[in-house]
């Protein structure tokens, strides 16, 4: 059965919240205003995050692309792309941040990137209008509903937020860090907990070399 590789973007490939951080830095009052609603459930990521997104200008959405290319990654992750590549294995890309921020860090990747799936900006208008082709529920992208589109293949999941939840109750394996560990223990849902993508790799490999992944 072919195997498919499904990773959350914002502080799961990089160290921190990127997204989060550039609302705040971009969109400061609706992100005081809307973020803390966003962490409670209280309003949706469908509603929420174009609501913050859109009070910025489009003259300022460069600022934000250059600011994101500075954004560190987890470590290992350049050695975690080789690992998949040398074992056949795709890597997708589920984000709800926004396509054009996530190519922006990981543009030095894209050939070893089978897809990224995200919102896009819009900057006909005077202000950032966001677009997305996979919302689905309460989500700006249906990461589950993503992943369904593959049929009947092995999964595996790696995040690290409440968002990535769908995800890992989709996947046959999962990679959990912060949030979504403490989730998927309160759930009793099985998890190989990570900080960095050597662990993940290191894990993976011993993995693939006695049951190999697309057999």
């Amino acid at each position: 059965m072919k195997t498919i590789l499904f990773s959350d973007f914002d502080g799961t490939i990089t160290e921190q919240e990127t997204f989060s951080l550039l609302m705040k830095e971009f969109a400061p009052e609706a992100s005081r205003r809307l973020i803390p609603r966003l962490l409670s459930g209280e309003t949706n990521l469908r509603e929420g995050v174009p609501a913050i997104l859109e009070t910025i200008p489009s003259a300022r959405f460069p600022e934000m692309v250059e600011r994101m290319r500075s954004m560190a990654l987890r470590p290992g992750f350049s050695e975690f792309l080789d690992l998949l590549e040398r074992f056949s294995i795709p890597l997708v890309v589920l984000s709800g941040s926004l396509e054009e921020l996530v190519m922006a860090r990981l543009a030095p990747y894209q050939n070893k990137i089978s897809r990224v799936v995200a919102a896009r900006a819009v900057l006909s208008g005077e202000f950032l209008r966001i677009h997305s082709g996979s919302a689905g529920g309460d989500e700006l992208v249906h990461k589950a509903g993503v992943m369904r589109e593959y049929g009947t293949v092995r999964k595996i999941a790696v995040g690290d937020s409440v968002t990535d939840l769908t995800m890992a109750r989709e996947a046959d394996l999962v990679f959990a860090r912060s949030i979504l560990a403490e989730r998927m223990k309160k759930e009793g849902r099985p998890y190989r907990p990570f900080e960095n993508f050597f662990e993940i790799s290191n894990y993976l490999e011993d993995l693939w070399k006695k049951d190999p992944p697309n057999g």
